[in-house]
């Protein structure tokens, strides 16, 4: 049997790939530069990005961004690639007690 690959899978292989992914969060579409996919200290499931383009409800775009991975639909990871982590990004910055994927 042929097993499908999940949203978080697709941004996990896209975020090790440098590749753009865009999606659907909180009934918005929006195209992202995937940095980090992991569990943030106080148990979630996040998406670090550099959002480029699309609509955010908490800010212009482009612009950083974190996203509740279970909140994210419609995930398509085939996108161009990027060069990789942008010079101001910083891993460190957001609390994660377990990495699944850094640019």
């Amino acid at each position: 049997m042929l097993r499908v690959e999940t949203g978080t899978e697709r941004l996990v292989r896209a975020t090790l790939e440098h590749r753009v992914v865009t999606f659907v969060y909180q009934g918005l579409r929006r195209t992202v530069e995937p940095h980090l996919v992991g569990i943030h200290e106080a148990g979630e499931p996040l998406l670090v990005g550099y959002q480029t383009r699309g609509f955010s409800g908490s800010g212009e775009v482009p612009g950083w961004r974190t996203f509740v991975t279970t909140e994210i639909e419609s995930v398509e990871a085939d996108g161009p690639a990027f060069e990789g982590p942008r010079p101001d990004f910083s891993a460190e910055a957001h609390a994660m007690v377990e990495i699944f994927a850094r640019a």
